[in-house]
Formats: C-alpha cells, structure tokens, sequence
C-alpha cells in the first residue's frame, strides 16, 4: 500500500527534502513514507552527480605566490584563484545544486539543520577547504550518534580556528569553545525538563545549568589541540592544516613545552553524571609526551560523555531540530516524545539522530493532510523558500537550457541568508526568538524586517517573471538558473478559464489549502492577461502564490 494522502506527502517532503517535486511525491505515494524514509536513510551521499568540490588547501595569505594565489593581478586567472579557494563560492554552488537535483534530500536536510546549531562561518573561516571538511563531518554523522558527532566536531580544524581552540594552552586557556559547546550545542544555559520547559527553583526562577567556574573548568580540559601540520594525510608545506583532525601538542618535542592542564578539573555534577572530576596528571606525566596525551585524551573522552549525558541534551537537541524540520513552536508533547527517543532509541542507544530523525517526521503532531493549529509551522528560512520554489515549479539553466549552475546565493544573501557566512556563532537565528507582539516562537521571523519583507518580493518577482532567473556570467556563472515554467504555461494554454493552472499550483505549492478569497484575486489577476500569453499568465499566478502568506509559511 502506498500513501494517498496528498497534502500529507507534499507537507513531509517540505519538512524532509529542500522541496518537493512531482516525481518525489508519486514516489511516496507507492512506497509509503515509511519506506521512502528507509529508502533516503540509505542513499549515497553526495550524490554521484554533485560530489564534494575537491579544493587544495591554499596559504592563509593569499598573495602567497608559492601556496596562496600569488601577488594581486586583475586577471581572470588571479579572481577564479581567489574567488574558488578564499570564499565559499564553490561550496555554495555545490550546496545549491545538490539541494536542488540531488537524490540524498534528506540528508542533506539535516546535515544543513545540524550545521545551524554547530555553526562555522566563513567570515572567520575563509577558505572554502576548511568548510568543505567541516560539511564533512555534518554530513557524516546526520544519521549517526550525536557524541560521535560532539566529539569529531570538538577536533575539526575548522572549529578549532572559529572558537579558537586550536589556540586554546595551558597557559593562555580559552574559553569560547568550551563555553559554546555548552551554551550552543548540547546543554543550554537553563536546566530543562524532559519535553523543553524550564525547570524552575522555590522562587520560580529558571535554573542555570552551570556558572563561570564550571566553564574554567572545562576550558581547562580543552586546552593543547591544534592542527596536524607534519604527519596526517593532508599535511602540507606552507600551507595550515584545515582538513585532519586537529591533534595534541602539535609540532613539539619536549615535555616543557606541554600545552595541555595537568590539573585536575570538576565537571557536571548531575544526578548519575559520569566523569564528575577528573583528577591531576601526575608521576607518568612527568615521563613522557606519549603518557601526556594519554591522560589528555582520556580526559577530552570523559568530558564529552560528561556532557553529552546530561539530562538536557535530549530536550535541548530534539526542539532545535524539530524547529529546523517541522514547526517553530512545537508542544512539550512532541519534544517529550522526540527527547525520549534521544535518550533511547528503544534498543538502549543514547543520542542516535537516525532514530530522531524519523521519529520527528512521524510523529502525529508532524503528519496529517490539513492543519488547522493556528501556531503550527514555520516561515520558511530564504534557503529553503528559494529551493522548495524552484523545485516545485522546475529549476533549469538559463533560458530552459541545461541545469542550473547552483549560483543562486545572490538570490538568499539579500533576504538575510548569505549560506555558509553564518553573522555570528548564534545561527543566522536563534532558536529561542519570539515574535514581536506574541508568545508564539518563530526563530525565522528573526531574519524579517520591512526591508526583508521587500526583498522576497522581489525574489519572487526575479526568479518567476524572467526567464534568466540568475543572471550569466562568464567568469561566475557559465550556466546561469531559470523556473522551469513551460509546464505551467502548457497548462495556461489549455485552460483559458485558468482553473486547472490554479489547482496545479494549490496542490503543489499549498497541499490543496488555498482559500476562496485567495484563489479568487488571483484567478481575476491572472485572467487580466491576454489569453495569448499563457507565458505570462503563469508567471503571474506563480509569482502571485508565492508571494503569498499560505506559501512562505510552511504548514
């Protein structure tokens, strides 16, 4: 038996894919959303057609002739250099054509939701290698256990360099990656019940998870890592390693020269916490960097269970996802279930995001043909307004010629999402944002200003009333990238009441919700255009349901 239900099939593949298309929903139809889950679980990623670009690490300075892009020229050879290795440019267009064609969607999904919460920006991390190896490890652990995840994040370069770690010594310890790592990405400032809300003390004041001497602390345990410059697979001369591991007391021979805390360091104390002290390193410490490494490995291994065991890592995870894949507020109901499924997977795995995953697209609060909860959903995010248009509509080339080149960041930056240039290490938005005027939660609300508000509409209007969506460009975009709308205007063709042009577009873009008031103006707005431009007329109706409440919200 398949799924018939088709504003609940075209509901999951906005909340599981960067947007459906009409052979991903007849897909789910025979398969079921069960199976279709199973089937995206397992898909190769990414896709053959769009693997990771392979970019060489390149010189911190970039007019380094030997290993950066040379002294400045303005030649075309000189921008391609810079503009491929000291930017995210190559990674962006990756990222949008494997949104937009490729076959692992949900992966991709939540590897972009994770990189939400464990955020690196290329506004500190400027070469587009090191986000390359960071995406890596995203990707990787999307559906694998959040403490691999935790802790091959803690190591990647990338992070090292953003939150400073790689920088982090004994004697100048530093505190802005075990503070994030506690803050940001597992526990959150305030100790939290089982489905999200707060726990609260006599005087019905929140309760922090930790204070400041909790994080001198930690930072202590962080404290000697840096990147692997001789030595690991991607070690090269002159150039800084951003792709390995980072490793312990890099580059030193001499047992003075230890960067890591000897001393003995006090952790989470909660009730069945692992790991509440770690003691001193003492007598073998003394003997050798290999005994050293051991104690501090140990020592990093320990404090991420410490960590990762903590009561309000579930909770904590489980709501930011759901806010990320599904709805913007969801009930203490569904966080309860989702973080219970965090904590057991029901075969006594703790932090299992596959499990997570699918429990959080299946759960009842997910699903359904037509919600009628008035605080259900969430404003869709510029990436994922941009991606779920075009690939409802269609995505070619320029001029219906081709595929698109993936150089549509131009179209997202405007709108408050510039991919891969995260402002701050608090997300393009913070997960916590209230809508001015309610109580309601809408983290993407954060990004939408009057001027914000302005910019969509002239998204809409750019990418739906031209047939070169995204401008071509010899040196930046060969391609170029247009809405597909020849189907649309096959349609407008053949029904000059526009009846059937309107249907297509509620079932596809609106899960079959559109109400009267709405289809009437656009049905009059759309009539108004000569039936000898079918072109034009289904510009017009796209443009004008896109443009809509019912469309930018995902319900």
């Amino acid at each position: 038996m398949g799924y018939k239900y088709s504003g609940d099939r075209i509901r999951m593949l906005e909340q599981a894919t960067f947007g459906p298309t009409q052979l991903l929903d007849s897909r789910i139809r025979r398969l079921g959303l069960r199976v279709w889950l199973a089937e995206q679980f397992d898909k190769p990623y990414p896709s053959p057609a769009y693997p990771y670009p392979d970019i060489p690490l390149k010189n911190t300075d970039s007019s380094d002739v030997t290993t950066g892009c040379g002294p400045f020229a303005d030649t075309a050879v000189y921008r391609a250099c810079i503009r491929n290795h000291y930017s995210m440019y190559p990674l962006q267009n990756w990222f949008f054509q494997e949104a937009l064609y490729g076959d692992a969607q949900l992966r991709h999904r939540v590897a972009w939701a994770l990189g939400q919460i464990w955020v690196q920006s290329g506004i500190t991390n400027e070469q587009s290698s090191w986000m390359i190896a960071y995406h890596k490890v995203l990707s990787k652990n999307a559906f694998g256990n959040y403490r691999d995840l935790m802790e091959e994040m803690t190591l990647n370069p990338g992070m090292g360099n953003y939150l400073d770690m790689a920088r982090s010594t004994r004697n100048n310890p530093n505190e802005n990656y075990p503070r994030e790592i506690l803050q940001l990405f597992s526990v959150g400032l305030f100790e939290l019940n089982q489905d999200g809300t707060l726990k609260r003390d006599g005087s019905n004041n929140p309760i922090p998870t930790y204070d400041q001497n909790t994080i001198n602390n930690f930072t202590k345990v962080f404290t000697g890592w840096s990147f692997c410059n001789t030595g690991c697979p991607s070690s090269a001369v002159g150039v800084v390693n951003y792709k390995d591991p980072m490793i312990l007391n890099a580059g030193i021979t001499s047992l003075n020269s230890n960067r890591h805390d000897l001393t003995a360091k006090t952790l989470f104390n909660y009730s069945g916490a692992p790991n509440q002290t770690i003691a001193a390193c003492t007598g073998t410490c003394d003997d050798t960097l290999t005994s050293i490494g051991t104690y501090a490995t140990t020592s990093l291994d320990q404090t991420l269970d410490n960590i990762f065991y903590h009561p309000n890592v579930g909770p904590f995870v489980s709501k930011i996802l759901i806010q990320h894949l599904v709805t913007s507020d969801p009930s203490p109901a569904y966080v309860s279930r989702i973080s219970g499924v965090f904590n057991n997977n029901g075969s006594g795995v703790r932090g299992d995001l596959k499990a997570v995953v699918r429990a959080i697209l299946l759960d009842p609060e997910a699903r359904g043909d037509s919600k009628t909860d008035p605080n259900y959903g969430k404003l869709r995010e510029p990436v994922q307004l941009l991606t779920n248009l075009y690939r409802q509509v269609g995505v070619t080339g320029a001029n219906f010629t081709g595929l698109s080149d993936g150089v549509v960041n131009a179209r997202t930056s405007p709108l408050g999402q510039n991919v891969f240039y995260s402002p701050t290490v608090f997300n393009y938005f913070p997960p916590d944002y209230v809508i001015p005027g309610t109580s309601l939660l809408g983290p993407e609300f954060a990004l939408m200003t009057s001027g914000s508000a302005v910019s969509r509409l002239n998204f809409a209007n750019t990418s739906v009333m031209n047939d070169n969506a995204v401008g071509i460009n010899a040196e930046t975009s060969p391609n170029g990238t247009s809405l597909d709308i020849r189907e649309l205007e096959a349609i407008a063709a053949a029904d000059t009441t526009s009846n059937r042009l309107l249907n297509t577009l509620n079932t596809r873009l609106l899960h079959g919700t559109m109400t009267s008031a709405t289809r009437n103006s656009i049905l009059t707005a759309v009539n108004a255009i000569a039936t000898t431009n079918p072109r034009q007329r289904a510009r017009q109706a796209v443009y004008l349901v896109a443009t809509s409440s019912q469309f930018q919200v995902q319900r």
